[in-house]
């Protein structure tokens, strides 16, 4: 079974059983245990879910329906949700029936949240370019998102083509991450999940963030590239405990938990591929 310092797999870190969670028999096991097809059910749910919030969240700023100042309290506060959150969830697996939806849907909405300033601010910079037709004219909001929305089908494709190619990955057993390499992949998860959580504080306390690795620099682009490497290794791994799980006989509550570890790690890759487009054609417009 994978170790794993990740929040949203730590209840995969040792070999479980039924009775490891105060479960009844052994046939009782055998009936109730977790399953890929009911993983792929709970995932496929959570999904469903997570997109909801994503619509929810952009229509509710595109729409008017939110003022512009509230993205950063609502951002503030997913992700506190997100963070405590996962840390039950890794105590209290079982919960993930209740959590794991709701949590999808938060995540979701974040990521709707980040994709509406995204296409925003990719509008604003190609409104700028003196280049570009209709450039110095005056915008508005709504029109600089329009601008900039292309890049968030291009951000979903390549999601959906990077986790699928992970998928199959795993399906026809061609690479299994484990060992030391595995260990490195966590360490370096938690130091991005800490870097980002500092550069949010420090935002929040100086109104300034990190330099370099967020801009749309040379060293802001890499940064963006090696994390989405990172996040595409991370969805590797959470389609192998699925499997390993499975394989372990674990309670079938247990497939609510990996199908939420599948989706917001999805979440989080499609997060990283927005934003490193971002840094790309921003940086391209600069020039």
């Amino acid at each position: 079974m994978l170790k794993s310092n990740n929040p949203a797999l730590k209840a995969f870190s040792q070999p479980q059983t039924w009775n490891d969670f105060g479960g009844g028999s052994a046939t009782q096991a055998r009936s109730a245990t977790m399953t890929i097809a009911g993983t792929v059910q709970a995932a496929g749910i959570q999904l469903a879910l997570a997109f909801a919030g994503a619509v929810i969240a952009w229509m509710g700023f595109s729409k008017g329906w939110l003022p512009a100042s509230a993205a950063t309290p609502m951002s503030i506060g997913v992700m506190g949700l997100l963070i405590v959150g996962g840390f039950v969830l890794a105590r209290k697996p079982a919960s993930a029936r209740v959590m794991g939806p709701i949590m999808s849907g938060a995540y979701g909405a974040f990521a709707g949240l980040f994709s509406y300033a995204i296409a925003m601010a990719l509008g604003a910079v190609w409104a700028k370019n003196p280049e570009l037709i209709g450039a110095g004219q005056a915008w508005t909001r709504e029109a600089l998102v329009a601008r900039g929305s292309g890049v968030i089908m291009q951000a979903m494709l390549l999601t959906i083509g990077v986790a699928g190619a992970m998928l199959l990955l795993r399906v026809f057993n061609i690479v299994r991450v484990g060992g030391v390499f595995a260990k490195i992949v966590m360490f370096a998860t938690l130091a991005v999940g800490f870097v980002y959580i500092a550069s949010m504080l420090l935002r929040l306390i100086t109104g300034t963030s990190i330099p370099f690795i967020h801009q749309t620099g040379p060293i802001g682009i890499g940064f963006s590239a090696f994390v989405v490497v990172l996040a595409s290794i991370n969805l590797l791994m959470a389609f192998q405990t699925v499997e390993d799980g499975a394989r372990a006989g674990l309670p079938k509550f247990m497939e609510w938990y990996a199908g939420y570890a599948v989706v917001s790690t999805i979440i989080w890759l499609y997060i990283e591929i927005l934003h490193l487009l971002y840094k790309i054609y921003a940086s391209m417009s600069e020039r």
